[in-house]
């Protein structure tokens, strides 16, 4: 249900988005068409200036060449005039088709086309008469004067619609583009809350992600160690266990013997029964150990800080005869005082590895050991699983002694559950106390390890996380 509301959401908010960018591309088209509509009426009022200047020109130079030809009946200047009426018909009629075609003067347009004409009469008839009085001169050449000035007041008129006409698309297009502006600021404004949203959603994802890929691996690790562990227990079923049932069977058979034989020997039956005896003793000590190693996989609780010290000077109390007869030195320097951790396993954890400095000591030698702990970061952490998390803390809190010791190519074999280093007749134990106390440091989501060498004690370092 969850999943498909985060599809619903995540379609949702693609189709916004392709909604926007959409909106935002039809809006810059718009405002770059405007942008060259401006353009083109600029272009189209330029171009209506050309032609009147250019009528102007004409019609200016038509009454130059007409009046020169009434005085002097020069070929030339009639030459000129039949040129310059040419070239004016023609301005008028691309006038007359710009406006048309532009939708403007249209009246404008019509009304000059006729004054065109009327001037070009007046000036074809003067030209026409060989004598003209002067008093009829001055009266064609007053009327047609007045001819020329409307025609300059209707090309003023032409000009002043086609400026009216562009200043009026001017503010349309200045509206236009202010409102695509806004448009355009707000898709914008939107796009890029839009952006953000998705920076932080897949920052998020990519974060939790990490963190998922941190548990897997955790889990990877744990399972790693779980085969491990079943490996080791499937070599203890198969030998440890097999080896005390085995020496059961065999002096029950050799008892059996002995009851059927003529001469019963007692002392050879009770020895026999004594070694049996033994071995159940072994293999009950093997069975309650694996108990132990099992419990400490399912049962703690780490809901509460607990003061390690107090949990140390337990430890020490519980071990008080073994310390005595040993003439121990114990060597607390410092410890969290405050710490997420069970309580339980954390006492597990010291009784095994102050017992084992106690257990391994030289002969004729008093066991020194020193406890003490300092805070250190993951990336300086000896596990690449642990080492991943850089801004994580860990407690690095090591227990030393003068014992013994071992070659530290032995490292990995001695926190194996019951690997041992030493034969059963030399020191007491089933080899599951190390591996107990690597167990406790994964449940803690911490780590233990140890550096020694033979004669010259050994030191071992739990790291623990301060979270």
């Amino acid at each position: 249900m969850i999943k498909d509301k985060k599809l619903s959401y995540y379609n949702y908010f693609l189709m916004l988005s392709l909604a926007l960018i959409a909106g935002y591309f039809i809006t810059s088209l718009f405002f770059l068409n405007r942008t060259w509509e401006s353009g083109r009426q600029a272009e189209q009022y330029g171009v209506t200036v050309e032609k009147t200047n250019a009528i102007i020109q004409y019609t200016s130079q038509l009454e130059s060449a007409a009046y020169s030809y009434v005085i002097t009946h020069s070929a030339g200047s009639k030459a000129i005039y039949q040129h310059k009426k040419e070239a004016l018909l023609e301005y008028v009629k691309r006038l007359g088709d710009h406006c048309s075609a532009h939708h403007f003067a249209d009246d404008e347009t019509e009304v000059l086309n006729n004054l065109i004409y009327q001037r070009i009469s007046v000036l074809d008839y003067m030209m026409t008469q060989n004598s003209m009085s002067k008093e009829i001169q001055m009266e064609q050449m007053s009327v047609g004067n007045e001819t020329t000035k409307k025609i300059l007041n209707t090309l003023k008129s032409i000009r002043n619609a086609n400026n009216e006409m562009r200043e009026s698309n001017q503010r349309d297009a200045g509206i236009a583009n202010r409102n695509a502006m806004l448009l355009l600021t707000v898709f914008g404004g939107v796009m890029m809350l839009i952006v953000f949203i998705s920076f932080f959603k897949m920052r998020k994802e990519i974060l939790r992600s990490e963190r998922f890929l941190k548990e897997i691996n955790q889990i990877n690790l744990e399972l790693s160690s779980m085969n491990e562990n079943l490996e080791n227990f499937a070599y203890v079923a198969s030998h440890d266990l097999n080896e005390p049932l085995r020496k059961i069977r065999t002096f029950g058979e050799m008892i059996e013997l002995e009851l059927n034989s003529d001469q019963i020997n007692q002392k050879t039956v009770v020895s026999h029964i004594h070694r049996m005896q033994s071995a159940a003793e072994r293999m009950q000590e093997l069975l309650e150990d694996l108990l132990s190693y099992s419990r400490i996989s399912r049962q703690f609780d780490i809901s509460e800080k607990i003061d390690l010290q107090d949990v140390v000077e337990t430890v020490l109390g519980d071990l008080e005869i073994a310390i005595k007869e040993s003439n121990a030195n114990i060597q607390i320097e410092s410890l969290p005082n405050s710490i997420l951790a069970d309580a339980i396993q954390m006492r597990q954890l010291f009784q095994n590895l102050i017992s084992n400095a106690i257990k391994f000591k030289k002969p004729e030698v008093d066991p020194v050991i020193t406890i003490k702990s300092e805070l250190v970061k993951a990336e300086t952490l000896p596990f690449d699983e642990l080492a991943i998390d850089h801004s994580q803390m860990y407690w690095k809190i090591t227990v030393a002694d003068n014992g013994i010791g071992f070659d530290e190519k032995y490292t990995d074999k001695i926190f194996a559950v019951f690997q041992r280093l030493h034969g059963r007749s030399t020191y007491e134990g089933t080899g599951i106390g190390l591996s107990i106390c690597k167990k406790i440091c994964e449940n803690h989501k911490g780590g233990i390890t140890a550096e020694s060498s033979e004669g010259n004690g050994a030191t071992f370092i739990v790291f623990l996380p301060i979270n």
